[in-house]
Order: C-alpha cells, then sequence, then structure tokens
C-alpha cells in the first residue's frame, strides 16, 4: 500500500485529489481493486466525499484481464467522489489523439498533454 500512497495526493487548497498512474502496469483486477480500495480509503480519512480528480496516464498499462474492473472502479469512484475529473497523458499518441479528436463530436475536453494543462 505505501506504494500506491506515493501515488495518491491532496491539494486541498483547490480540493484537489491527484492520482498518478503513470507508468504504472494493472496487470490484473485484483491489482486494480487494491490500487482503487486504497484511493477510496485515502479519500474517507480526509473526511471530505468531494474532490476535483487529476489523473496522471502518462505511461499507463491496462491488460485486458483488467480493463473491465479498470473502467468500472473508475466510474464509480467519479460517480461517488469526483465533482470534476481531468487526465493528462504526454505520450505523443495522446497528443495526437486529441489533434485528431479536437473537430470532432468525439472530443474529450478532460484528456490533456500535461499536468499544467490539465
Amino acid at each position: 500500500m505505501a506504494d500506491f500512497d506515493t501515488r495518491i495526493r491532496f491539494l486541498e487548497n483547490t480540493q484537489v485529489m491527484e492520482a498518478d498512474f503513470s507508468d504504472f502496469t494493472f496487470d490484473s483486477s485484483a491489482t486494480v481493486n487494491r490500487f482503487y480500495d486504497r484511493i477510496e480509503e485515502r479519500i474517507r480519512a480526509t473526511g471530505e466525499d468531494l474532490w476535483f480528480f487529476l489523473v496522471n496516464l502518462n505511461g499507463t498499462r491496462i491488460d485486458s484481464t483488467a480493463w473491465i474492473a479498470y473502467a468500472n472502479r473508475g466510474k464509480a469512484l467519479n460517480l461517488a467522489h469526483s465533482m470534476g475529473s481531468v487526465r493528462f497523458d504526454a505520450s505523443p499518441e495522446t497528443a495526437a489523439q486529441i489533434r485528431r479528436a479536437a473537430q470532432t463530436e468525439a472530443f474529450d475536453p478532460n484528456l490533456f498533454t500535461n499536468r499544467t494543462e490539465a
């Protein structure tokens, strides 16, 4: 859990919870559940139920066996505790996807290439 704790930060002055998934591999549903359980425990420990979420996805990998758990836990966490979420990923693939999607209905305004813009 200590390794997860270094990846979860609370910026109380702006009511932001930052989840750093950078260079992390969600290799199983069990890993997803342990990480998200720890996020929920840390949120409860703050005494505040609602936070803005800032999520670093740079270099994140999600194995196919973990994808459903990752999607479900992320959605549930957002519904229960998020006042809004932004994500960022500095990879060239993400930058290219943002450029392609910017002029379409599929554009996701909550995905950025860096933390400052997010």
